[in-house]
C-alpha cells in the first residue's frame, strides 16, 4: 500500500473502507439524462465530509462510493449503476472471477476537490494529472472522479465512472497487469451505454466521442501506427499533446472492439482468453513458451505489444494491421451509436 493511499484511508469520516490487496502501484488514467434509478442490491447512505464539504457514502454489496455530488439525480442512479458495470465487466467478455473486496470511488462535485484528493493520494503526479482536462485516475484500485458535465445532462460523467471502474475492477482481482494498450481498450469499451425506458444498456458502439475523435484522425491523417500504438502507454502520450491522447484512446477503442466483434468473431476467444490468463497471474508464463531466449530475456513491454498480437491472435502481423485498419474506416463511418 502507497502512502498516497494510506492518507486517503485516514481522511474517511462516517463511513469504513475496505482495502483492496495491493501488489504494486498501478495507475490508470482516462480522458474523456437519466432519472433516478432503482436496484434490488441493497444501498445504505451514510454521511461523509471532505475537507469540509458535505457529501455522502454510498455502500451497496459491491462498491462504497465517497460523493460530493449535490445533483441528487445523478447521485441516486450511482450505485445501480456501478453495480450493472461491474456485471458486464465480468461476464461481457467471458466468465471473469469477482473482486476480492468491495470496490472504492471516489465522485467529487467539482474539479477543485477533485486537485485537493489528487495532491493527497499522488502528490509526485498531481501536476500533470491535472492537464488531463475532463478525466479521471485510478491508482491502487481507487478512483479519483469529478462531474465532468458540471450538473447536466450526466451521461459523460458515468461514461468515465464505468471506464475507471474497469481498471478498479482489473487493478483488484487480476494477478497480472494487462498490456496498457489492452487495459485502456477494454476500458474504453464500458463507456457506450444506452438508456431504452429507464433500463440500462451497454453498447460498445455507443461512444460518440471516441468515434468523432477517430474520424478526425482519419481526416487529418494523424492516426497512430499500429505496432506504435501496442507500444505506448496514456502517461507516454500525456506529455505530447491533448490531441494525440484522444486519438490514443480512440484507437485503442477500435482495437479492442476489432478483436471482440471484427471479422465476425474471429478474435474474440482469444481476447477472452488473454483476460482469464491474466487474471490468473498465468500470461506471461504462456507468452515465454512461444518465444526464443533472446526475447525471453526482453522485458515484458516488447512480448505484450507486437508479439502478443502474434502469438494469440494472427501469426500474421502485418495482415492483422490490415484488417485493423479496414475496421477502423468502417466503424469511423458507421452512425452514431446514441
Amino acid at each position: 500500500m502507497t502512502p498516497g493511499i494510506l492518507v486517503a484511508a485516514a481522511l474517511l469520516q462516517g463511513c469504513a473502507q475496505s482495502q483492496p490487496q495491493h501488489r504494486q502501484t498501478q495507475v490508470r488514467t482516462s480522458y474523456i439524462g437519466l432519472d433516478s434509478a432503482t436496484s434490488d442490491d441493497p444501498v445504505i447512505i451514510e454521511p461523509w465530509n471532505f475537507m469540509g464539504v458535505e457529501g455522502h457514502c454510498l455502500v451497496t454489496p459491491r462498491w462504497e462510493i465517497f460523493t460530493t455530488i449535490q445533483n441528487e439525480r445523478l447521485r441516486s442512479y450511482l450505485p445501480s449503476f456501478y453495480e450493472a458495470a461491474l456485471v458486464e465487466y465480468t461476464t461481457s467478455l467471458g466468465t471473469l472471477p469477482q473482486p476480492p473486496a468491495p470496490l472504492t470511488s471516489y465522485l467529487f462535485g467539482d474539479r477543485r476537490q477533485w486537485k485537493n484528493k489528487t495532491r493527497m493520494m499522488l502528490p509526485h503526479l498531481a501536476s500533470s494529472f491535472e492537464s488531463l482536462g475532463r478525466g479521471g485516475f485510478t491508482t491502487d484500485g481507487i478512483a479519483v472522479l469529478y462531474d465532468i458535465d458540471d450538473g447536466q445532462w450526466d451521461h459523460d460523467t458515468l461514461a468515465l465512472a464505468s471506464h475507471e471502474g474497469w481498471h478498479q475492477y482489473a487493478q483488484t482481482t487480476f494477478e497480472h497487469q494487462l498490456p496498457p494498450w489492452l487495459d485502456e481498450g477494454i476500458a474504453t469499451l464500458f463507456e457506450g451505454f444506452r438508456l431504452r425506458r429507464g433500463e440500462l444498456e451497454f453498447s460498445v458502439s455507443s461512444n460518440r466521442e471516441r468515434r468523432y475523435r477517430l474520424r478526425e484522425a482519419i481526416r487529418s491523417d494523424s492516426l497512430i501506427p499500429l505496432e506504435t500504438l501496442l507500444g505506448s502507454d496514456p502517461h507516454d502520450v500525456l506529455g505530447e499533446s491533448k490531441s494525440t491522447l484522444l486519438t490514443y484512446y480512440a484507437q485503442v477503442w477500435a482495437l479492442a472492439r476489432f478483436l471482440k466483434d471484427g471479422e465476425d468473431g474471429r478474435y474474440r476467444p482469444a481476447l477472452e482468453n488473454i483476460l482469464l490468463l491474466t487474471a490468473e497471474g498465468d500470461l506471461y508464463r504462456q507468452l515465454l513458451r512461444h518465444v526464443g531466449p533472446e526475447e525471453a530475456d526482453a522485458d515484458r513491454e516488447t512480448l505484450v505489444g507486437r508479439r502478443l498480437i502474434e502469438i494469440f491472435f494472427n501469426e500474421n502481423f502485418e495482415e492483422f494491421d490490415a484488417s485493423y485498419q479496414e475496421w477502423i474506416a468502417e466503424i469511423s463511418r458507421s452512425r452514431w451509436g446514441w
